[in-house]
């Protein structure tokens, strides 16, 4: 068996990253690894070939050739590789609170294999760089790697999950165009259909199979998300927000805001900047997607006659 490592320069006592051990092995049969209570790092590995066991507290997991698998910094932590096919590997060993708090906001604390990773050249380039500047490991460069590895993993996951869905993929252009009207009019009925080569009728069907709602719900939730984050963010009128926005006029606008979100938009700007508002009252439903709490409780109400956004 046959191993390349990079062991860095120690870090300083309070980095928030720290990189302990990177490199790639070529094991053979007696590959096995069990970690100690003490060894309170994560472990990131690709698997460029071969097959192998990873036991967990919440159970086995088989990566083979082209997955990923992520090993947690507590718990009884056993893997070892395939003695017939044997692993071909990349990895890092990492610690720190930037590696929680990466985790934790891409949720990922409890995904541990991540079937055919779509971009495992970031395993080896991150590894090269690291070779020619071992002395940044810990800043910047090991951040950036395992920064943009997590990116991309929950990237994969949200992928894997949308695949799992009932989502067609007319319902998917449809949503990715809607995506793209935020900050424009908003479109009829008319050229939506245009876009699915569908009357009016089926296009409005296809959008509320695949996602519980119509094309014209949809958008307007997202032209309020984005109120809520320019009222936080920037000191845009609302005026000028309506305006972005594409709403017939600010008293429409500041009234249905008020009416959707539970605060007339000055008052909302005031609460959010006494840090009384917590993730601008949205809530995550699935990976990657945001809904205001209360479109979540009007979902079964909203119709299509809620209001006008002139085009």
């Amino acid at each position: 068996m046959r191993e390349e490592f990079i062991f860095p320069p120690e870090a300083e006592s309070r980095s928030p990253f720290r990189l302990h051990l990177a490199g790639t092995s070529y094991c053979d049969g007696s590959y096995y690894i069990d970690m100690r209570a003490l060894d309170t790092y994560f472990v990131f590995e690709y698997v460029e070939r071969g097959r192998g066991r990873l036991r967990l507290e919440d159970g086995e997991y088989f990566p083979e050739a082209g997955d990923v698998y992520i090993v947690p910094d507590s718990g009884r932590r056993i893997y070892r590789s395939d003695s017939a096919d044997p692993w071909v590997k990349h990895w890092f060993n990492v610690s720190g609170p930037l590696v929680r708090e990466l985790l934790r906001v891409y949720g990922l604390e409890h995904v541990h294999w991540i079937r055919h990773f779509s971009r495992p050249e970031l395993f080896t380039e991150g590894l090269s760089r690291l070779r020619k500047n071992p002395e940044k490991a810990h800043l910047p460069l090991g951040p950036e790697i395992i920064g943009t590895i997590l990116a991309q993993v929950a990237a994969d996951v949200r992928t894997a999950s949308d695949a799992g869905r009932p989502v067609s993929e007319e319902g998917r252009m449809l949503r990715d165009f809607l995506e793209k009207q935020i900050f424009h009019p908003m479109p009829d009925l008319a050229a939506m259909g245009k876009i699915l080569h569908r009357s009016e009728v089926q296009t409005i069907r296809v959008f509320r199979r695949d996602f519980g709602e119509t094309p014209y719900q949809y958008l307007l939730k997202r032209k309020l998300a984005a109120a809520q984050e320019l009222l936080c963010s920037t000191r845009r009128t609302i005026k000028q927000i309506a305006d972005d926005l594409h709403f017939s006029n600010e008293y429409y606008f500041a009234g249905l805001f008020k009416r959707k979100v539970g605060y007339a938009p000055g008052q909302y700007r005031k609460v959010a900047a006494n840090g009384e508002l917590c993730h601008f009252d949205l809530v995550e439903t699935s990976p990657g997607e945001y809904v205001n709490t209360i479109f979540l409780r009007d979902a079964a109400t909203e119709s299509e006659t809620d209001g006008q956004v002139e085009a």
